[in-house]
Formats: structure tokens, sequence, C-alpha cells
């Protein structure tokens, strides 16, 4: 019989994104087994990252200031707007060097079975930012997921009511159904980029 305090951080790590129960009980046997220096070093890492990292003001990116470099970058075109699921994805396209525009980071999207819509305060903070920027093409870069789906549809009717002129896109070719942007190579992420599709 396990202690309850074994079971407890089980469940804990379980509560990690993609970390299954088998997966979640290996790495709580690797972490009892640690000394307590790593496990100090360990805990004040997650300490740190969290009280110093914060998001960008306008966009929710990581940032240390207000804005990101990103977003404080002029020679960035702020007339192009690309939306994204999560930090990661951000920064996997901006790695290909493909975009210069400016992005949103969502950190939420759509649940269709349970029927939950994205954070209120998220698409308060995108619609205040697309009235202040007046964009001319915004790509809406969702996973190729039903609840990606749903949420392209989402944000494509409501930003349409606001930017009524601009161009809306979401990416094309190379990234097949059902799959995340997580996990997609820098080549296939460019040509869907690259290749876009006018909605």
């Amino acid at each position: 019989m396990k202690p309850k305090e074994f079971e407890y951080l089980i469940d804990a790590i379980n509560s990690l994104p993609s970390i299954g129960g088998k997966v979640a009980e290996k790495i709580a046997y690797f972490l009892i087994n640690q000394d307590e220096k790593y496990l100090c070093e360990f805990i004040n890492r997650i300490k740190q990252a969290k009280l110093k990292i914060k998001y960008c003001e306008q966009c929710n990116n990581f940032s240390y200031e207000k804005l990101c470099p990103i977003c404080l970058n002029n020679e960035r075109d702020n007339k192009k707007l690309l939306i994204v699921n999560n930090i990661n994805e951000l920064n996997k396209i901006e790695a290909t060097g493909v975009f210069d525009g400016i992005y949103f980071v969502l950190n939420d999207e759509i649940n269709v079975k349970t029927k939950k819509n994205i954070n209120e305060k998220i698409i308060k903070k995108l619609v205040l930012l697309c009235k202040k920027k007046i964009f001319n093409e915004i790509i809406i870069a969702t996973n190729f997921t039903i609840n990606g789906e749903a949420t392209n549809i989402f944000i494509k009717k409501l930003l349409s009511q606001i930017l009524p002129n601009a161009i809306f896109y979401k990416l094309a070719i190379g990234l097949p159904i059902n799959s995340a942007l997580d996990y997609a190579d820098d080549i296939t992420l460019k040509a869907a980029i690259k290749n876009k599709i006018k909605v």
C-alpha cells in the first residue's frame, strides 16, 4: 500500500498536461529518491519562474515588462495579427521567421463537448487590441480539431464585426486534421503560414 502523501504527489503530477498515470507515478518515484538539495533547487526554480515571469499586457506572451519584445519592436507590421492557442505555438512560428506581424495568445479554446467558451477577460483583451490597432490581415492559427475549428469560427465572427475590412485567414497545407501546432516541424509550419487560406 502506498502512503497517502505519495498518492497525493502522483495526483498533482498527473494534473499536468499530457502526463498520464504511469508517467506521473514514475516522476513521483524519481522526485522522492532525490536529495534535499535537488528538491529545494527544483522548487525554487518553479517559484522564481512564477514570481518573475509576467504576461504581456497586449498579447499575453511571456514578458518581464508591461509589453513583450515582439510588441515593443517597431519594425513589426502592426497591421498583421496572428492568433495562436499558446505561447509555445507563438515561439514555434516566430522561430520560422516567416511572420512579421504581431501575435495574440488565447491560452484557451472553446470546448464543444462541455460547451465551455473562451475566458471573457481574454476576449475583451483581444477586442481591445483589434480596436486599437485596426488590423487589415488576421490569421487565426487554432488547432485542426473540433475545438480549434469552433474557436476559429467564433473569433472570426467576433472580430469581423469590429474590423469589417480585415481579411481573415487560417493555416493551410501541411497540418493534418486533429493535429496541434505544437507537434508541427518548421518546414510544415512555414508552408501552413505561407499558404494560409482566406476564410
